[in-house]
């Protein structure tokens, strides 16, 4: 069993991770980075930045979430800002844009915290710029900020077979505390395992959360999203896999082996999956109940 604690998706852009800029191009490709905007530090005037937050963006489709925060780095999301962006290939160009997107603001803890989602096509892997217009709330920032997309995604990409993970159900234990840590759990997430649910032929929608010990604090407000869509959803099975292994040791947190298989480098993490057990959309750092609905009516 690999120990380890899962790293939020805000706290591994905010501090820079994923691979180093000099491992993505030559010396002219460090060269255009290092001298980039997106790879300077925030102006210290500005009322508020922007971050990328995803974990695990990849060469094809991706889901691109937009964090706002303030001068003192406390986000600062709302549904009264305006988040667009451009997206730019540092090594080929720091002026041309491969992509722009706009984006729709979710919570992640309402009406707390939530995060700006948009979509992109990426070519190759790399160091990648994005330059965000931030607009509203008292706030007109333009910001810059640099992020790595991968040749292949860490979790299973869209339309590859689902993981038969043999993740527990409420028949392997006395009590469903050692299965999960959402506080009102429902007994249907807990029936099957994922092995089951893909063996079953049938569409279902997979949540990986830790409410209790959720370094991104949103692994609760997640599951909770996704346990009010569900009945709207009487065709599809709804499971929840708990990130470590119950009972826990808060000093020796304990990833199950599903969390593995599944290759996550955060949480919490919502998976859609058809009736021919392909991955038919995937959702990292929380969804809102509008795109869960459209992922689960487009199958």
């Amino acid at each position: 069993m690999v120990t380890c604690v899962l790293v939020p998706a805000l706290l591994l852009a905010a501090c820079g991770g994923g691979e180093e800029t000099g491992s993505v191009g030559g010396g002219a490709c460090r060269e255009r980075i290092e001298g980039s905007p997106f790879t300077q530090p925030v102006a210290q005037d500005a009322k508020a930045y922007g971050l990328v937050v995803n974990s695990d963006l990849s060469v094809g489709s991706n889901r691109v979430l937009v964090g706002v925060l303030d001068d003192s780095d406390a986000p600062i999301g709302s549904p009264e800002m305006d988040v667009s962006m451009e997206l730019f290939d540092i090594c080929s160009s720091t002026e041309d844009p491969v992509a722009s997107t706009d984006t729709e603001f979710i919570w992640t803890i309402e009406p707390v915290q939530g995060v700006f989602v948009g979509g992109a096509e990426f070519d190759r892997a790399g160091k990648y710029g994005a330059e965000i217009s931030i607009e509203g709330d008292g706030i007109d920032e333009t910001a810059f900020a640099s992020f790595d997309v991968k040749a292949e995604p860490s979790t299973p990409a869209i339309g590859a077979p689902a993981p038969a993970s043999d993740s527990k159900t409420a028949d392997d234990v006395k009590d469903l505390e050692l299965l999960t840590t959402d506080p009102k759990p429902d007994p249907a997430f807990y029936e099957l395992s994922v092995a089951d649910a893909v063996a079953a032929g049938e569409p279902f929608v997979l949540v990986f959360s830790t409410p209790k010990f959720c370094t991104s604090a949103v692994c609760g407000p997640t599951l909770d999203i996704v346990k009010g869509v569900a009945p709207d959803h009487p065709g599809v099975n709804f499971l929840h896999v708990e990130v470590y292994e119950l009972p826990a040791d808060v000093n020796n947190l304990q990833t199950v082996q599903a969390v593995q298989e599944w290759g996550l480098p955060s949480e919490p993490w919502v998976f859609v999956v058809d009736a021919d057990g392909k991955v038919a959309g995937k959702f990292e750092g929380g969804v809102g109940a509008g795109e869960l609905n459209a992922a689960l009516q487009g199958l």
